[in-house]
């Protein structure tokens, strides 16, 4: 079974459950489509809901989008606290959180899409957001910090190290995520590394292994 848990199908709407709906709505348009396609009026006409219902919960289209940031956060981070209460080893743990970022993007292509490529406006404005970003992120700074206390570590500025895990997983993410583009790579410049998940396995522990000499 999927580490992700997700119920199957659509909820059908009825009296009490349209925040919900509109929300399922909201990730089916941008799974089919771009940000651009994505508004309260699209998000009606998606949800089979009148023109202002999407306005009892959202006053606009950046507060869905902060929702839909809120939610895809909260997941990201939930599957990555399992990895560090499961794995004490910092060097394992690194890997592995980074193999959970990628299957993240590859389970919830709509929450990672509306995650990192629109920027909000007034970002202050959402305090349930700055949390549950803050948590996701302190995961890998924890471990990062853990990795580099080693006594094998070489001596790496712990900021580099962060952002440049984070850049290297977000990377891959995007990367594995043209299928197109993974294909003509495989085919042309360098030998097939296997499939996306022994692509991820072989690319995080070498980033974790980069970490200690």
């Amino acid at each position: 079974m999927n580490k992700w848990c997700c119920p199957e199908g659509r909820k059908s709407y009825h009296h009490g459950n349209l925040r919900e709906t509109l929300i399922e709505s909201a990730l089916d348009i941008l799974k089919e489509g771009t940000l651009d396609d994505l508004s309260l009026r699209a998000l009606a006409r998606k949800a089979g809901v009148s023109q202002t219902a999407p306005y009892r919960h959202f006053e606009d289209k950046e507060a869905l989008i902060a929702v839909l940031k809120e939610e895809g956060m909260r997941k990201l981070g939930e599957g990555m606290k399992e990895i560090m209460e499961a794995e004490p080893d910092p060097l394992v743990r690194l890997q592995k959180l980074g193999m959970r970022y990628v299957e993240f993007a590859d389970v919830f292509p709509a929450h990672f899409k509306v995650m990192f490529e629109y920027e909000l406006s007034d970002y202050d404005k959402y305090c349930a957001l700055h949390e549950v970003s803050d948590n996701s992120f302190e995961c890998l700074q924890q471990t990062v910090n853990e990795c580099l206390a080693l006594p094998n570590a070489r001596n790496i500025d712990p900021s580099v190290a962060q952002f440049g895990a984070w850049s290297m997983v977000h990377g891959l993410s995007v990367l594995l995520m043209n299928q197109s583009l993974m294909k003509h790579m495989k085919e042309g410049h360098f030998v097939d590394l296997g499939e996306r998940n022994q692509i991820a396995e072989q690319v995080t522990g070498f980033f974790s292994a980069s970490l200690v000499k």
